[in-house]
């Protein structure tokens, strides 16, 4: 299963590509985090320099989330996908990747589309796919604020 989201964010793809490798993310928790999603708290690489095969770190609400860079083409598109995590609902996950792609509007104007493809496993496959759907749903909208709040900020 795929989510795709796309936000358009005054600042050039300079501006935004270093959050891909070092973020944080703001202390607030929005009402569906509340209920048991993990909310990114900071996201960087932990080993590599950022380059395809190395691993980056995200540090959620509900734990860790260990990922493999696979595209990092600056300023462009940077892939990776979920290795690890001591997330409660990581037995139920069959794959989760992501890929992002920066496009410049104009001068001062850059879209960021993120493509989110996932799939749970198990018995509980079908429910586990709508609770994915609707997790990576409010994720997105985070991340695409956060994107744009550390963009202005800097």
């Amino acid at each position: 299963m795929d989510l795709v989201s796309t936000v358009d964010i005054p600042a050039r793809p300079e501006a935004i590509w270093p959050f891909f490798f070092e973020a944080r993310m703001d202390d607030r928790i929005p009402l569906p985090f509340r209920f048991g999603l993990p909310k990114a708290v900071s996201c960087s690489v932990i080993k590599g320099d950022g380059s395809p095969g190395s691993i980056r770190r995200c540090i959620t609400t509900r734990g860790y989330m260990d990922q493999v860079i696979d595209v990092a083409d600056p300023c462009k598109r940077f892939a990776y996908h979920l290795i690890d995590s001591d997330y409660w609902g990581q037995p139920f996950i069959d794959h989760v990747a992501d890929d992002i792609r920066l496009e410049v509007l104009d001068d001062r104007l850059t879209r960021v589309t993120r493509r989110t493809s996932f799939d749970a496993k198990g018995v509980l496959r079908m429910p586990g796919r709508m609770v994915m759907r609707a997790g990576f749903g409010f994720a997105h909208g985070y991340a695409n604020e956060n994107w744009n709040r550390l963009a202005q900020a800097s």
